[in-house]
């Protein structure tokens, strides 16, 4: 740059002698020697004055942008945030690997590891980290080294599960994200959440792909400071249990996501929204959203004069209840709000938990009938979700306890499509529940493996009742017992790095039904974030 800026002052100075020379043949009188030496230095003054502020520009410091990848790291600090300290005061001072942390991450602060933070103190947030932000250069736009940073996470899986007519065996490219984050200005950043499911989607039948393409998080933050911050209109999950907002492989120890996310926990529960988030006080973190909230309706393209599959049921649960994001598709207009309140009790080290809360006034949709024989109207029904999770690190141990609660209230069961679609075994009550309880041990290996490997044993016990009582709709009412179910999940988990992780599992599936078929599962998996 500085030899173009002197190529700029010779041809300024053969311009000049140029003019002078023409200048010359005219009856203009020529200047003086004096007077080209006060041009020159004039001229000479501008290019140092150009230099300075060009050596100024390019030695501002560069920060790379934070945005939700320390969002994301932050999350895996939650469920260890509080235990980190404990933990680490018992770690071996002689070792120079850092100690995985629940197999979860790094105590510390590697590239897309574990942040300093708990990832509560930013339920919904970006990155405390302040980048120098660079001024426009000559006042003409940004000279701008800024890139898109880009993680990912994903999982693949493989192994057998039970069906009727025998095992089958099979594989499963299950996701593939991309997580895009830009860090606009020091307080605006965006983030985005693309994900690629069972392989992806194709339009000719012959490449066998019956995938999907998903936007699961798309917004701009706007950081104000530690206890209120907006995240601007845009798709977002919605803040409601742990794994919810935090699902990816690495944050839990099962090939497949915990029961009570596959249904009373629609997970990946995305919607469109805004919210606000931050810290309460110290230790205690929040995050209040409106979304487009949820709809009784499991198919798209709104309700037809025809049958139609139900959003809620007592088979499916909650698990096709999510509004579509996409092209002013939403079947319903009342609003759906969420809170959940994050923390780390300092006097408990090594607990850490949320509690959370949903409320909608009307799931039903526009057009919303029963069956096909009475076409009767369906009117509005409330749902009103509540989930409370905690996650226990005994400090100085390898042991881990984590539990979960979650019971879904029903306003008017009479109006909700499984109780009116003519189908008397999918009905539900006035209420939905579940619980799990989970006890896990983690074998530090940093001492035997160069890479610090972590090994986690665990068991998970699940139970849900989709379909308790107060029924009540213009079917007739024979629930077969499906949706009383138990689950025992028994495997192992293996962490080579906090990004990397590797699980085989067998799952027991039991339910009420008499002649259910069995659905237990034989699964490996190989998980990574970063």
């Amino acid at each position: 740059m500085k030899q173009l800026l002197m190529s700029c002052v010779l041809l300024s100075a053969l311009s000049l002698g140029a003019e002078r020379l023409s200048a010359a043949t005219s009856s203009d009188p020529e200047p003086t020697n004096a007077e080209l030496l006060k041009e020159v230095k004039a001229l000479a003054a501008k290019v140092n004055q150009l230099e300075n502020k060009l050596a100024k520009y390019e030695n501002q410091e560069t920060v790379p942008p934070a945005g939700r990848r320390l969002r994301k790291t932050e999350r895996m600090a939650e469920s260890q945030a509080s235990a980190s300290d404990s933990v680490a005061s018992n770690s071996d001072a002689s070792s120079s690997a850092k100690t995985p942390l629940f197999g979860l991450g790094y105590r510390g602060n590697p590239a897309r590891g574990v942040g300093s933070q708990s990832a509560e103190s930013d339920s919904a947030s970006s990155s405390d980290v302040t980048p120098t932000v660079k001024t426009p250069l000559f006042g003409l736009g940004y000279r701008s080294n800024a890139v898109l940073n880009i993680g990912a996470y994903g999982e693949l899986k493989f192994g057998s599960q039970e069906a009727p007519g025998g095992w089958k065996d099979g594989f499963d490219a299950g996701r593939i994200v991309l997580l895009p984050t830009f860090q606009v200005t020091e307080s605006i950043i965006f983030n985005a959440e693309i994900e690629f499911e069972h392989g992806g989607i194709a339009d000719d039948e012959d490449d066998k792909l019956t995938g999907s393409v998903d936007i699961e998080q798309a917004y701009i933050d706007f950081k104000f400071n530690e206890h209120f911050n907006w995240r601007a209109p845009g798709v977002d999950v919605v803040p409601f249990g742990f794994i919810n907002l935090f699902h990816e492989p690495t944050q839990f120890y099962s090939v497949q996501r915990p029961e009570l996310d596959n249904g009373l926990i629609p997970t990946t529960w995305f919607e469109g929204s805004t919210s606000i988030y931050g810290k309460v006080v110290d230790n205690l973190n929040y995050q209040f959203q409106i979304n487009t909230g949820l709809e009784d309706i499991g198919q798209n393209g709104g309700v037809p004069d025809g049958e139609y599959e139900a959003g809620i049921s007592g088979e499916e649960a909650l698990a096709l209840a999510r509004t579509p994001i996409g092209d002013f598709n939403q079947t319903k207009n009342a609003p759906g709000f969420a809170l959940r309140l994050s923390y780390t009790p300092p006097f408990v080290p090594g607990l850490a938990g949320s509690t959370s809360v949903f409320y909608t006034s009307n799931v039903t949709p526009r057009g919303a009938h029963a069956d096909a024989e009475t076409g009767q109207p369906l009117g509005h029904s409330s749902v009103t979700m509540v989930d409370t999770e905690v996650r226990y690190r005994i400090p100085r141990t390898g042991f881990e306890f984590r539990g979960e609660f979650v019971d879904v209230f029903l306003g008017t069961p009479a109006n909700l499509r499984a109780n009116n679609d003519g189908n008397p075994e999918n009905n539900v009550g006035d209420h939905m529940w579940g619980y799990s309880l989970e006890l896990a041990y983690h074998f530090d290996l940093s001492k035997t493996f160069r890479n610090g490997w972590e090994i986690v044993p665990f068991y998970r016990y699940t139970y849900e009742n989709l379909q308790t009582g107060g029924f009540s709709g213009t079917d007739e009412n024979f629930p077969t017992g499906q949706g009383k179910r138990q689950f025992h999940t028994l495997g192992i988990a293996a962490f080579p790095t906090p990004q990397v992780v590797l699980k085989l599992d067998y799952q027991f599936a039991l339910d009420d039904a008499p002649n259910s078929p069995r659905a237990d599962h034989f699964l490996g998996g190989v998980g990574f974030f970063f």
